[in-house]
């Protein structure tokens, strides 16, 4: 009998804290029961085209890439501008203990912005920017009249709690490979490092 075997790699990952949960993460993934995050429409396109795959566990949001059997580089080449979004909302206990603003709701939604070329590894809702965002996604939309007609176009989100951009903009450290060109992977088995690539958004200012 033959034996395929697929190795997968961390491609990067978050974690969620809440000052009103000091013994969440790594001690008993309090606040992950109160997370609901899904990619948008082009992220899981993006994610089913190169076997990137995602989970939730712990408090963090995982992601990690099929790699080559002999290097520690992804299987499918991700394109050069990679960028993901993820839309997630917080649901009880967690939520009350957030201390959103008073404009908050509707189509006002937190916007975490992850560069992974920047410095910045952590962020608080006062860090985040609050006001409307639209989506990456067309959506069909009717305009009435006579006749009404269709028409795809960009709407702005609404629900939820925010929603997380992953980019990789400008010409500092990638936090993501050792080697831009060969995307070699900066997290490996090898350094054994938990933390690398961990980024922590405070669900408080």
């Amino acid at each position: 009998m033959d034996r395929i075997i697929w190795k997968f790699e961390k491609l990067f990952s978050i974690r969620f804290d809440n000052q009103a949960f000091p013994y969440s993460g790594a001690k008993g993934g309090l606040i992950t029961d109160s997370l609901t995050i899904e990619p948008d429409l082009l992220t899981a396109s993006l994610f089913k085209k190169h076997d990137i795959h995602f989970r939730v566990r712990q408090d963090m949001l995982f992601c990690f890439v099929r790699i080559k059997s002999n290097e520690d580089s992804p299987y499918f080449r991700l394109p050069s501008n990679f960028s993901a979004r993820f839309l997630f909302s917080v649901k009880s206990p967690v939520k009350e203990q957030t201390g959103v603003s008073i404009t908050h709701g509707k189509e006002n939604l937190y916007r975490f912005r992850i560069n992974v070329r920047a410095s910045a590894n952590s962020m608080s809702l006062a860090g985040a920017t609050l006001g409307p965002l639209p989506s990456r996604d067309l959506m069909p939309v009717f305009s009435p009249g006579n006749p009404g007609s269709w028409a795809t176009k960009s709407v702005n989100l609404s629900g939820g709690f925010g929603i997380i951009d992953i980019v990789t903009e400008g010409s500092s450290t990638h936090r993501i490979y050792t080697d831009v060109t060969t995307q070699t992977l900066f997290y490996t088995a090898a350094n054994g490092n938990e933390n690398e690539h961990l980024f922590t958004i405070h669900l408080n200012n």
